[in-house]
């Protein structure tokens, strides 16, 4: 039988514990500054680029637009032909997606002091993630809708027909709308993708003093831009950095999500198969 004070101590013990937990995936915020916020000239040019790199990556989507699957019209639920274009036209746009990362990837000041196989590997786990912020800088509050290359919207009910579960759609359309209440900018989703990039922590990583070192002006940028655009909210840089934590949750989600798919053999394309590790 524990004694008050055993007790006591265990529930510290289990507080700690989750409090390590929740902070662990977010990168270490840099120690706060007294001085007049300001970029750095370096800092400027590094978000000048980052943002012109996204624009570039993102206009060569637009270039393979006509290539997509068209969204069938027939709305017969029972159709397996229709029911496979809709998957077809969903992984696609998947597959675009993942392109646009791996190349803005591949643009990133660092990304290629890396060696191979610790690209290969950050760009394995980080992809879905990075989806994810993508899809949530699309989401329309206004209709509950999610837009791709402009013109292609959907709600819940589109995702689902798609051949995807609510238990993985809901999560998607709450995170979407938690990000959208932040109004970030371009500069800051681009910050925070590059942040989300070199995440050390990664399976498979071997060199992770190396990700750590290149991820940290990242993570000093952001902070420096934040308390300049908004000076009076000091919890944005940690309410941003906690986002980064979700999108783990929402990762594990999403391999149940694909694990799903296979059961209702759906085959993913092989280049989703090989990024997501899909063995079939």
């Amino acid at each position: 039988v524990l004694s008050e004070e055993q007790i006591r101590l265990k529930k510290m013990k289990k507080q700690h514990e989750d409090e390590s937990v929740r902070t662990a995936a977010a990168p270490q915020a840099p120690a706060p500054w007294t001085e007049p916020p300001k970029l750095a000239p370096e800092q400027l040019e590094m978000i000048e680029k980052l943002v012109a790199v996204q624009k570039q990556c993102n206009k060569r989507s637009f270039i393979d637009r006509p290539k997509v699957t068209p969204w069938p019209q027939n709305q017969d639920p029972l159709n397996r032909e229709v029911r496979q274009q809709r998957f077809a036209h969903f992984t696609e746009l998947a597959i675009m997606s993942v392109q646009e990362i791996v190349d803005f990837a591949k643009q990133l000041p660092g990304f290629l002091e890396l060696t191979r196989e610790d690209q290969i590997a950050l760009l394995k786990t980080s992809t879905i993630e990075i989806m994810l912020l993508e899809t949530s800088r699309r989401y329309n509050p206004a209709i509950e809708s999610i837009t791709f290359l402009k013109d292609f919207s959907y709600n819940k009910e589109d995702f689902a027909k798609a051949g995807l579960q609510f238990e993985f759609i809901n999560p998607i359309f709450e995170f979407s709308k938690g990000m959208n209440d932040l109004h970030l900018d371009e500069a800051e989703y681009a910050l925070l993708i590059a942040i989300n990039i070199f995440s050390a922590d990664r399976p498979n990583v071997q060199d992770h003093d190396l990700v750590e070192r290149l991820q940290q002006p990242y993570v000093d940028a952001l902070h420096s831009y934040i308390r300049i655009k908004r000076p009076n909210d000091h919890l944005m840089f940690p309410r941003m950095l906690m986002k980064l934590v979700s999108l783990r949750t929402l990762s594990s989600v999403h391999s149940e999500q694909v694990f799903a798919l296979r059961l209702q053999d759906k085959k993913l394309p092989p280049l989703l198969s090989e990024i997501w590790d899909v063995h079939e």
